[in-house]
C-alpha cells in the first residue's frame, strides 16, 4: 500500500486540532472538532476548506473546444471566457469515468478541477481522447493548490480579504489577478448549496491565503462537514452517486449533457436512456427514524420487495433527520413521494421518505 500524500498545509493543520482520515490516497483533515458545528458553520456564516488534493488538468490549443466538447458531456460553446462549466467524463457504455468543473482561461485554453482519486486515470482517458485534435495535456496537479470558502459571509470576507468588490462576480464565473503576490484564481464555485468561492493558487501560497483570512477569524472545516453539506444540497460525490456502473441520466444529471452534440463520447448510451428510461434511477431521502443507513443497506419498496440499495447515508443539521441517496431499480418505483419506503438496518426497517434534497425541502 502506498504511502499517503500529505497537503502542503499538513502540520498547520495539526496545529488546528484537526483529525485526519485517508481519503482518495490523501492524508485529510476529517474534522477540527464538532463536525456538525462545522457543517453549521458554514450554513449559517463561513467555513474554510483545504481542497488541495484535487486535480488540475490544462487543455490548450487551437481545437481545444473541439476536443472537451467530444470528451465530455456538456456543451463548452455555452461557457464564455472567465466562465466555469459543470461536466462528465463517461464511458462509451454511458458509465461516469468522473464529474469535473471545466474553467475557460482564454478561448482556447481551459482548466479542468477533477477529483483526486481519478486524476491519473482521467489525464490517461483524455490523452488518449486528444489523438487527432490540435491541443496539448498537461497535469498541473501537483502546481496547484486549492482552498474553498463558503457560506452565506464568503463574499464579504473574501472582499475584505482582497480588497476588491466581488458582488459582480456571478456564480459560476471566475477572475484571476495577483493577490497575496502571486497570480491566483477565484471562482464563485462551491460543493456545499451555499455561496462561496474556490480559490486556485500555486500550492506553495495556500498558506498565505490561509493566513490572510484566518486575521478575519475564518475557521476550518474537514470532510466530514464538507459530505453532510453536499450530501444536504443533493451534489454527488464520485464513487457513490456516480461511478462507471452509474450514468448521469440515472443520476439525475441530464442538464449537463449537450443532447444536440452529433458526437461525444457515451452519446449513443445516453441517448438510449433518455428515450427509454433507465433502468435505475437515484433517489434523495429523509428517514424517520434515529439511526443512519449506511452505504449498501437494502432499499425496499411499498410491497417490501428489495428495489435498490444507500449510496450515501448521513444525518441532516438542517431537518435533524438521517439523510441519504439510493439507487432504485425503475420497476420498483411508483412516484417519489410514495409511502412506504424503507431502508433494511440489521433487520430493522427504516421508515424513508423519497424526494427533493434535503436543502430543498421545508423544514418541519
Amino acid at each position: 500500500m502506498s504511502e499517503l500524500k500529505k497537503l502542503t498545509l499538513h502540520e498547520h493543520h495539526l496545529s488546528q486540532g484537526a483529525k485526519f482520515t485517508p481519503f482518495a490516497g490523501w492524508n485529510m483533515p476529517v474534522s477540527y472538532g464538532s463536525s456538525l458545528s462545522e457543517h453549521l458553520l458554514v450554513r449559517n456564516s463561513v467555513g474554510l476548506f483545504d481542497v488541495s488534493h484535487m486535480g488540475e488538468i490544462e487543455v490548450a490549443g487551437a481545437e481545444a473546444e473541439d476536443f472537451l466538447n467530444f470528451a465530455l458531456t456538456n456543451d463548452l460553446k455555452k461557457c464564455g471566457i472567465g466562465q466555469a462549466q459543470y461536466s462528465i467524463l463517461c464511458n462509451e457504455d454511458g458509465g461516469t469515468l468522473d464529474d469535473l468543473i471545466v474553467y475557460r482561461r482564454e478561448q482556447n485554453k481551459f482548466l479542468l478541477c477533477v477529483n483526486a482519486s481519478n486524476t491519473s486515470e482521467d489525464f490517461k482517458v483524455l490523452s488518449n481522447r486528444a489523438s487527432g485534435f490540435d491541443c496539448e495535456l498537461k497535469n498541473l496537479s501537483s502546481f496547484w493548490g486549492q482552498l474553498a470558502l463558503q457560506g452565506p459571509q464568503a463574499e464579504a470576507t473574501l472582499s475584505k480579504t482582497i480588497n476588491e468588490n466581488l458582488s459582480q462576480l456571478s456564480k459560476m464565473h471566475f477572475i484571476e489577478g495577483s493577490w497575496m503576490g502571486f497570480h491566483s484564481i477565484i471562482a464563485r464555485t462551491g460543493y456545499t448549496g451555499e455561496d462561496g468561492f474556490e480559490i486556485y493558487c500555486p500550492v506553495n501560497e495556500v498558506g498565505n491565503w490561509a493566513n490572510a483570512l484566518a486575521r478575519l477569524s475564518v475557521q476550518w472545516v474537514g470532510l466530514a462537514a464538507r459530505d453532510s453539506l453536499r450530501l444536504e444540497a443533493g451534489f454527488p460525490l464520485y464513487g457513490h452517486e456516480l461511478c462507471p456502473e452509474i450514468s448521469p441520466v440515472q443520476a439525475g444529471l441530464s442538464w449537463a449533457i449537450g443532447w444536440h452534440k452529433l458526437r461525444f463520447c457515451g452519446r449513443s448510451a445516453l441517448l438510449n436512456e433518455k428515450e427509454n428510461q433507465p433502468i435505475k434511477r437515484i433517489f434523495y431521502y429523509l428517514a424517520n427514524d434515529r439511526r443512519i443507513p449506511r452505504e449498501g443497506c437494502q432499499i425496499l419498496g411499498p410491497d417490501d420487495e428489495v428495489v435498490g440499495k444507500v449510496l450515501s447515508g448521513g444525518f441532516s443539521p438542517l431537518h435533524q433527520k438521517p439523510m441519504g441517496t439510493g439507487l432504485i431499480q425503475n420497476k420498483g418505483i411508483q412516484s417519489s413521494d410514495d409511502q412506504g419506503w424503507h431502508a433494511l438496518l440489521r433487520n430493522t426497517k427504516i421508515p424513508l421518505v423519497l424526494g427533493k434534497p434535503p436543502l430543498k425541502r421545508p423544514v418541519a
